[in-house]
């Protein structure tokens, strides 16, 4: 009765679940480099019918940022309620345990508390077998044999290579990933339909005992390779993509902002290359949102969704050549901002959007407090469930920050501040330049904003350094 009883509590506002009696299940869907060019953030001509679906039982967070815009780091944090500072994770070569061998990690923590904590696909970036009751095998559909030791992402990669269709390397063999495959043969080799046949068969197991599950789905689309059925990249016709456009009289950024590698190499590319890029990229996404359908069929025949609170992001954002670039890594807001939504049973709520600016690292405190699990003293997010009870209020002094190779961004309410170097700073007012075309931070009528912002940001960068 201990779940009754604080979920009435804590779910009074969201709404009654159909089996609070029994402690709650979760699914964790994490889509790999996805950024919010989705219909529920606005974007015209990307089609996910399946994440509309799911958005139309969420609460969507329009605002919710990446700590760290590469793949290692930004899962470390969330999946450790932690900056990556405080874990000592910035780098995608650095396994979590190195330099923080006893973190307690998001799905470690559920396992901890009597859930069956499942991985299917990529949820961290180097497997941590610790934090998980069983570890997906992609090939057989099975479970890995207690042991064995997990491949890199626990992915087999290598067999995408066998499937056949047109594509091409976009640039050079500076990028080698950079390239696209309209898949036409072999479909059953491509990685996401593998991770969602192991997360049905997944479902299938769990559903069958009494033991609550914590089932993470990791897919790989739309990451880079750009391989995806042919049907999906039929859905975006090259002449009918827009390309973005920089204004002739948009602000320098300094050459250390980009990977200078990769920025050589996107240089190079014409416009039939770029609409080839967008279009790769958007299949991914499309091909993406099939698989998650599958999953979600499959859960919801299962009467699964009954019971389960459901959560749907990315690890960081992507640019879709913006600024003249094709990947994550930087402090601009396309690269750090990321999808977000989460599903409560029956919550009166759904269906509405938070504005508020939330971190990804509020993930691990919102599901413990959905879950009602005891709290964990040394997590640095809040929990988000005030704002999924009412959706159209702003957390108080909200921010969120990023980091990127020793370089930090902070989020106000409509204000980013990005500081490249010591004492040179960007700010992009989002009310007005929501492309982050102009730098005001030398304007001075906004110097006193951009002070508040640089106190605020060394205020934070204090607490993290004491942290260390």
């Amino acid at each position: 009765m201990r779940c009754l009883h604080a979920l009435l509590l804590i779910l009074l506002a969201i709404g009654p679940t159909a089996l609070a009696d029994k402690p709650m299940n979760v699914i964790l869907i994490v889509s790999d480099d996805l950024n919010v060019d989705l219909a529920c953030y606005g974007h015209e001509v990307v089609k996910t019918p399946n994440i509309d679906r799911l958005r139309s039982r969420s609460v969507v967070f329009d605002r919710a940022y990446a700590q760290y815009p590469l793949c290692n780091p930004s899962r470390n944090s969330f999946l450790t309620g932690r900056y990556p500072q405080s874990i000592g994770c910035v780098k995608n070569t650095v396994h979590l345990r190195e330099n923080a061998p006893d973190a307690i990690t998001l799905p470690q923590y559920f396992k901890q508390h009597g859930y069956t904590s499942i991985s299917c696909g990529k949820i961290f970036h180097l497997e941590d077998p610790r934090s998980w009751s069983q570890i997906s095998d992609l090939r057989t559909g099975g479970v890995k044999e207690p042991g064995r030791a997990p491949k890199f992402y626990a992915l087999p990669f290598n067999d995408e290579n066998k499937t056949i269709g047109e594509g091409r390397l976009i640039v050079d063999d500076t990028v080698p990933w950079f390239q696209w495959r309209s898949v036409t043969e072999n479909e059953e080799l491509l990685i996401d339909q593998r991770i969602a046949n192991a997360a049905i068969n997944r479902l299938d197991e769990a559903t069958r005992t009494d033991k609550p599950f914590f089932l993470a789905v990791g897919f790989s689309r739309p990451h880079d390779p750009y391989f995806a059925p042919k049907r999906f990249f039929d859905l975006y016709p090259l002449k009918d993509l827009e390309l973005p456009k920089t204004p002739v009289d948009a602000s320098p950024v300094p050459a250390n902002a980009y990977n200078e590698m990769f920025m050589a190499a996107f240089q190079k590319m014409n416009e039939q290359d770029k609409r080839e890029a967008m279009r790769a990229y958007y299949a991914g996404i499309s091909y993406m949102d099939e698989q998650l359908g599958r999953v979600l069929d499959h859960a919801e025949k299962l009467g699964a969704l009954e019971n389960t609170v459901i959560v749907f992001m990315s690890d960081h954002g992507y640019l879709v050549g913006e600024k003249n670039y094709w990947n994550k890594g930087l402090l601009f807001d396309r690269s750090c901002l990321t999808p977000m939504m989460v599903a409560v049973p029956n919550m009166d709520t759904k269906g509405k959007t938070s504005s508020s600016v939330v971190e990804l690292i509020d993930l691990f405190p919102t599901l413990v407090e959905l879950c009602d699990l005891p709290n964990l003293d040394d997590l640095e997010g809040q929990s988000l469930v005030p704002l999924l009870r009412e959706p159209d209020q702003l957390l108080k002094n909200s921010f969120a920050y990023t980091v990127c190779n020793n370089r930090p961004a902070l989020q106000g309410s409509n204000l980013r501040l990005i500081r490249w170097a010591k004492n040179h700073y960007a700010m992009f007012d989002h009310s007005t330049d929501p492309n982050e075309h102009y730098n005001i931070a030398e304007q001075e009528s906004a110097n006193a904003k951009l002070q508040i912002l640089i106190k605020r940001l060394e205020e934070i960068e204090v607490r993290l350094d004491a942290r260390r």
